[in-house]
């Protein structure tokens, strides 16, 4: 009998060894602890992806939405590239951090001052941390080339190379300090080259808390695709025509006049933008599944926050709109935004407060541990990470000036607000819009030009000023 137990109890240790051995997933509390348990962060961020594209990528729906909050109203505060970019790293509006547009002298990576961002927060709280993919534009301005910001151990960021092929083929890395080229061979299709290098980053981290910007250059223009994703959405049952409310919207006279004469948006093109886009995505949506399987490998996944989003939106054809992005309307201001993370929730659900690009850095500062700097202008999620109820924010500021050249060098300078139900928008012209987001979110009837909304411009256009002038 004795015997009988000792060989049960011999059998029993010899399992858990083999367990901890296989080292599988769902074993990784088994995993030897590493020096800090502090929660690792993951920042995935695309380039002009509207909402409603994820529906097309099954990791981001598996892996992410399911498994985490999902905010169906998130924005960003000045949509355009650069300075989106830059109020993601230091949570600040663009009037106060000063990156306007993406080109210098008043915008770009030379107009960055990057001495306080994400990273040196992070940094200095002891994580290691890495930038792979897409900077802020013009980062080949800064002299000399092989400039890393600080605050960043791990750096492996495009230099602008010549259009229209830029990040996707035939491409510049800076990897920590080397400039390395890529050519246009498959395996140089760069959301492939920087899933390897997250997840090599990932494996390399596994003994510390770690902070991974990856950035891709997806959907952009020219949308360029993995070949193993070309046969994609070719028919009416892979891809349905995507026709929202707005799309060529008709009547145009109540527009300010930068956009009200213009021609209505070629159909079986923006179908094509479309087609193009989505199969662009796929490859990020892969990347998706493969920081998750790392995250796995390490045993990291519950301890890992995920921020996936865009830098801001675009319109394909609705206003008329043939791809801009500098817009007021919620196409060009509204982007995909989801978190995952399982320390403080493990259930998919969808959030309806309005949450910023400027929301970020904060948000990651408090996971972190990290005090928030006074100087933030956006707020912690945190508080809606584990339940999605009762007030948030109430209303936020939208910016725009206008670019050198392309469809924002149009649109005059304007400021904005939006609330839960309504947008008031200010261009330099002395033009104004006013729309009920509430009962007219296609934004097709301007409203301020009625007299019964004089006392909603008035308190809207006081509010801007609050905003701007704390």
């Amino acid at each position: 009998m004795i015997v009988n137990w000792i060989s049960i109890v011999i059998v029993s240790i010899f399992l858990v060894i083999s367990m901890v051995a296989c080292k599988p997933s769902h074993f990784s509390s088994l995993l030897p602890t590493r020096i800090s348990n502090n929660p690792n962060i993951v920042l995935i961020m695309t380039d002009d992806q509207p909402p409603d594209t994820l529906s097309f990528m099954p990791n981001v729906q598996e892996e992410l939405i399911e498994n985490g909050a999902l905010f169906e109203n998130a924005f960003v505060s000045t949509p355009l590239c650069s300075p989106s970019r830059a109020s993601i790293l230091t949570g600040k509006y663009a009037s106060n951090h000063g990156v306007l547009i993406n080109r210098p002298p008043e915008g770009g990576a030379p107009a960055f001052d990057d001495i306080s961002t994400i990273a040196t927060w992070l940094d200095d709280a002891g994580y290691n941390t890495s930038f792979m993919g897409k900077y802020l534009n013009d980062y080949d301005a800064v002299s000399p080339f092989g400039y890393i910001p600080p605050g960043w151990d791990d750096w492996q960021v495009f230099i602008e190379g010549p259009f229209p092929n830029k990040y996707f083929y035939n491409y510049t890395l800076n990897e920590n300090g080397d400039l390395v080229e890529y050519g246009k061979e498959e395996e140089d299709y760069s959301s492939d080259v920087l899933n390897s290098k997250a997840v090599d980053f990932i494996h390399e981290s596994k003994d510390e808390p770690f902070f991974l910007v990856l950035s891709y250059y997806a959907p952009h223009y020219p949308r360029k695709f993995a070949e193993r994703h070309r046969d994609m959405f070719q028919t009416p049952d892979q891809i349905a025509p995507r026709r929202p409310e707005n799309f060529n919207e008709e009547d145009m006279s109540d527009k300010p006049e930068w956009i009200h004469d213009r021609k209505f948006a070629i159909w079986h093109r923006m179908d094509k933008i479309y087609q193009q886009a989505l199969r662009s995505l796929m490859a990020v949506d892969d990347g998706v599944g493969e920081v998750m399987q790392a995250l796995d490998d390490i045993g990291q996944r519950e301890n890992t926050m995920i921020i996936y989003m865009s830098d801001n939106g675009i319109a394909w054809g609705e206003h008329r709109l043939t791809g801009g992005k500098n817009c007021p309307y919620e196409e060009c201001i509204q982007i995909p935004f989801i978190i995952y993370y399982p320390r403080l929730n493990r259930e998919g659900r969808s959030c309806d407060q309005m949450v910023l690009n400027i929301d970020v850095a904060p948000t990651i500062a408090q996971v972190a541990g990290i005090e928030i700097p006074k100087s933030v202008d956006g707020v912690s999620l945190v508080p809606l990470m584990d339940k999605c109820d009762g007030a948030f924010r109430s209303d936020f500021l939208i910016e725009h000036w206008p670019t050198k050249k392309g469809s924002g060098s149009k649109i005059p300078k304007f400021r904005a607000i939006r609330t839960k139900n309504w947008k008031y928008v200010e261009y330099e012209t002395g033009e104004i819009e006013l729309y009920d987001i509430f009962t007219d979110k296609s934004e097709l009837n301007n409203l301020s030009y009625k007299d019964n909304y004089r006392s909603i411009i008035e308190q809207l256009d006081s509010r801007l000023d609050e905003i701007l002038n704390k």
